[in-house]
């Protein structure tokens, strides 16, 4: 509690002291106001942003900036006393970024009308000192994509893993931090994105790839910002629905997929906005409901019980072999997925520079993850429930024409659930283990028995942010800034297991919560950080120099005696005599409160007009995944023996990197440019898992019982070039080429990796600590073209993408000289290469004040299998018994072959999918 009100205390001083941006979300524009003819400054010119309250003067040397504004385009007008007016219409502004604006005024006598003209957005950018990707509305809106993640994939230096997740340069996916309105939405407990944002409320998505300003902090490969769109002064709305279904070939891979269904897969989205008439506030209010049978079905066949299903049957012989069998098809989705989601946002613009802003975003999701196990009974696997969303309260408060202050108070939940039934004394719950004894043997789908795991956790953060912005001078921006998070995480994980009742009959029970079946905890860590930065802009180049100072404290307990970890199981004499209150008064010590400092630094210096060259260099640091510091808590280590864990470590150091990159951006011609830029990125403290603990008797004699926690040990490095072309949309074509060549290698892909060659006694290859190798993402080439041809009222849009083969671990036989026990062998072979080609149609009507827009969406649109997995024996996603070594398997009441068993749709991508729909907008 010191620790927090001293860091209250920082807050307030700041608030008070200083006469202190709301971070990642706002832009500026600046520029010169000069007369025509004389090429004088003309002081006092009024500059004003139309539309909006925000404006600015001329100094004396005739320079203005407007500060803290919203991205998007605007018209900007200047005038002065004895000028005519000039307005400038399309003027961009970026977040994070300045936009040069100069006017040249002719006097009244010379020009007695206003004067108008288009804006020309800059094909490179001045003041990019690391690499980035930017997208606008209107752009999302053009693609074929369904999802704000479909829009990252497609930019330089990211790539996806087996299961989607996004990597940014080589790093893992819990590198990168995810921020919606200038606050963190990034879920503390495994650091994914907690509140997700449809793509109809996204006005600027904003990707930092490269290294990153000192006000970013908990991320070690990027950023991912997004700015939510507001309400205006103009009321505007849209309603889009679109229905659809996969059509495909029947090659024997997916089940169900050629019955069609125009409606499996279906979407409707809508927003309004605008002002509160005889008010100052504006309103922005967005909803969402989506719903897909996805493409994984399975065939039920039998209740949870075990009993077949009417016209379902089977016989086998007396030594358990299949005789006959019959099957009638009763199609039910594996990866069937509802979403509900929404946001609000209102705002009061007040006179003197002040605003206030409400905003709330969240969704629902319910859905399910294919099991190749439960292909048979699919309606006795878990169902999948996630629940979140973020408040955020926002003040800013303009301190002058240079600089504001903005002041958040945010709260961001995130729920998970994971069960079959919510009742986990549910007698549907199948536990007797007798008769569960008919799933036993290999190579078989279940064919009884319910999946008896019940998760649920919850991650709260209530956290307060205070941003100061000041333009000091023409040439420096000055911003600075602290945030205080606290914390609260909540965890039960269990599987139900079989009792008995008062008449002896087998029931579902709960495991013993002291127990090691039974994981719980609640805890509550905090973090405190400060930065502070400078962007000096000179006339030949912009250098961003900044630092960061980060403080966490997990306010957990470790063990005093790791040899003796169980408090509730005692293996030391001196232990066992002692009652649990005593035991617990002395077993466990605080972590230690953590504190780092990592330094920021960007230059961009131009080489022509038309080209500019940027370097920059960082150091970063993230606190590991709180899931981390306190998985399986207590230390319930059992006497049995072996390796046991992995057990978090509330005392985790934060892991590092060390990044740098140089680059090019250029300007080809009018419409054309490219930026490319080659990057390293040093990575140490990674998490991972320890060497065996020995658990000992008061005596000290050798153990057989052993246990592992997280620790900070593993290294990963990953380099390579990243390319982008761009052509603007000029004469109906446009097209953006995104490539990246990279290398990303480290000792271990995950963190609990060597926990699985310990428990499995595989010693030879715990020296991986000292052994490369490429890591489960590593994709050496990744490239996405985006082409787009059309108009304002029609279009078609396509996405091609690329990716040369994941890494995966060959499976050899031992007469092999780097047989499979080998660390040699580890991701030494590549899966076949992916390519995909998705779609976009579209054809506008307006009937004023209407506008009416049909569109086809087609993904995959040449049907391509795609493997994803493979088997280690064969390298394909495809396998015979022959190819794995299986011979004959006599008995076990399989009720499928084994070719059955061996065919996995979950090893390849999704196939053709088509969505028709409409949309109306005004």
């Amino acid at each position: 509690m010191k620790l927090i009100s001293h860091a209250l205390a920082v807050l307030l001083a700041l608030l008070l002291c200083t006469p202190t941006a709301w971070s990642g979300t706002t832009g500026k524009i600046s520029g010169e106001v000069k007369d025509s003819q004389t090429g004088e400054a003309i002081v006092g010119a009024s500059v004003m942003l139309q539309g909006t309250t925000l404006g600015a003067a001329t100094n004396l040397d005739g320079y203005f900036v407007i500060l803290n504004i919203p991205p998007g385009k605007y018209n900007l007008a200047a005038s002065a006393v004895g000028y005519a007016k000039k307005t400038v219409t399309g003027v961009s502004v970026s977040v994070d970024l300045t936009t040069n604006q100069n006017f040249q005024l002719a006097s009244e006598a010379v020009q007695a009308e206003e004067v108008v003209v288009t804006a020309e957005k800059p094909v490179v950018k001045k003041d990019l000192t690391s690499s980035e990707a930017r997208v606008d509305a209107s752009t999302i809106e053009s693609l074929p994509v369904s999802e704000v993640s479909e829009v990252l994939a497609l930019q330089a230096g990211i790539t996806q893993d087996r299961d989607g997740g996004i990597h940014i340069r080589g790093g893992r996916t819990s590198e990168v931090a995810y921020w919606v309105d200038g606050v963190s939405v990034t879920d503390a407990y495994d650091n994914s994105q907690a509140v997700q944002v449809d793509n109809n409320s996204v006005q600027e998505l904003q990707v930092i790839s490269g290294t990153f300003n000192a006000e970013y902090g908990q991320a070690m490969s990027g950023i991912v910002n997004i700015v939510t769109k507001d309400g205006d002064q103009k009321f505007a709305g849209n309603l889009s629905a679109y229905s659809g279904d996969y059509v495909t070939r029947d090659d024997g891979i997916f089940f169900n997929l050629t019955d069609r269904n125009p409606f499996a897969n279906h979407n409707i989205e809508g927003s309004v906005s605008g002002p509160i008439p005889e008010t100052p506030l504006t309103f922005y209010v967005s909803g969402r409901y989506f719903r897909s049978d996805g493409y994984l079905y399975a065939n039920e066949i039998v209740n949870p019980d075990g009993r077949p299903l009417p016209g379902n049957s089977a016989t086998f012989d007396a030594e358990g072999n299949l005789l006959s069998r019959t099957f009638v098809d009763r199609p039910m989705s594996m990866t069937n997925r509802i979403r509900r989601s929404g946001q609000a946002k209102l705002t009061l613009q007040l006179g003197g520079g002040t605003k206030f802003s409400l905003s709330a975003i969240g969704s629902n999701i319910d859905y399910r993850d294919y099991n190749h196990d439960y292909l048979l009974i699919p309606s006795a696997d878990v169902g999948k429930h996630d629940n979140n969303y973020n408040l955020t309260a926002l003040w800013t408060q303009s301190m002058g024409s240079s600089s504001f202050l903005t002041l958040n108070a945010y709260y961001l939940f995130k729920e998970f659930r994971e069960y079959l039934y919510e009742n986990p004394l549910d007698l549907r719950y199948v536990v007797d283990p007798d008769i569960l004894q008919a799933n036993a043997g290999g190579y078989k789908f279940r064919i009884v028995g319910t999946n008896n795991h019940q998760f649920k956790r919850s991650t709260a953060t209530r956290g307060a942010k205070l941003d100061y912005t000041d333009q000091v001078s023409q040439l420096h921006q000055l911003k600075a800034g602290a945030e205080m998070k606290l914390h609260k995480l909540f965890l039960e994980d269990y599987s139900v297991t079989n009792g008995e009742n008062a008449q002896g009959r087998v029931v579902p029970m709960i495991p013993e919560r002291t127990g090691p079946l039974f994981e719980s905890y609640n805890e509550q860590p905090i973090e405190f950080s400060a930065y502070i930065q400078d962007k000096l802009e000179y006339d030949r180049m912009v250098v961003n120099v900044g630092v960061r100072f980060d403080y966490f404290n997990s306010r957990g307990n470790v063990l005093a005696d790791p040899q003796d970890p169980n408090v509730y199981l005692p293996q030391k004499e001196v232990n066992k005599v002692l009652t649990l209150e005593q035991r617990m008064a002395k077993w466990y010590k605080k972590a230690s409160a953590k504190k780092n400092i990592s330094p920021r630094f960007g230059i961009s210096y131009p080489i022509t007009d038309r080209g500019i060259l940027h370097f920059s260099y960082g150091h970063f640091l993230q606190i590991p995944s709180f899931s981390d510091l306190f998985q399986k808590p207590g230390y319930k280590v059992t006497t049995s023996s072996g390796t046991q864990g992995v057990f978090g470590n509330p005392d985790l150091n934060a892991q590092k990197t060390v990044m740098y990159e140089f680059g090019l951006q250029q300007q080809l011609s009018d419409d054309l440019s490219f930026d490319i830029t080659g990057f390293y990125r040093d990575t140490r403290d990674w998490t991972s898992t320890s060497p065996q603990i020995p658990v000992r008797d008061v005596t000290g004699a050798t153990s057989t019982v052993y246990y592992t926690t997280f620790v900070n040990k593993d290294y990963a490095n990953s380099r390579g070039i990243t390319l982008s072309v761009t052509k603007r949309p000029v004469k109906l074509f446009s097209f953006n080429f995104a490539y990246t060549f990279q290398t990303a290698e480290g000792v271990n892909s995950d963190k609990q990796e060597e926990q699985g060659r310990l428990s499995s006694n595989d010693f030879g290859t715990v020296i991986s600590g000292v052994t490369l190798a490429p890591l489960d993402w590593d994709q050496t080439h990744t490239a996405n073209l985006t082409i787009g041809l059309g108009e304002q009222d029609w279009g078609v849009f396509f996405i091609a993408q690329y990716g040369s083969g994941l890494p995966y671990t060959p499976v050899l036989n031992q007469g092999d000289t780097r047989g499979s026990d080998n660390i040699k062998t580890k991701n030494t072979r590549r899966v076949p290469a992916n390519y995909n080609v998705d779609m976009r149609l579209f054809k506008s009507f307006t009937f004023e004040p209407i506008n009416i827009t049909l569109f086809l969406k087609v993904f995959n649109l040449f049907d391509r299998r795609n493997e994803v997995r493979v088997f280690g024996e064969t390298g394909r996603a495809t396998a015979t018994p022959a190819a794995l070594g299986i011979g004959n398997l006599s008995g076990g009441f399989r009720v499928n072959t084994l070719q059955e068993y061996l065919t996995h749709p979950e090893f390849y991508s999704e196939p053709r999918q088509i969505q028709l729909g409409l949309e109306m907008s005004f």
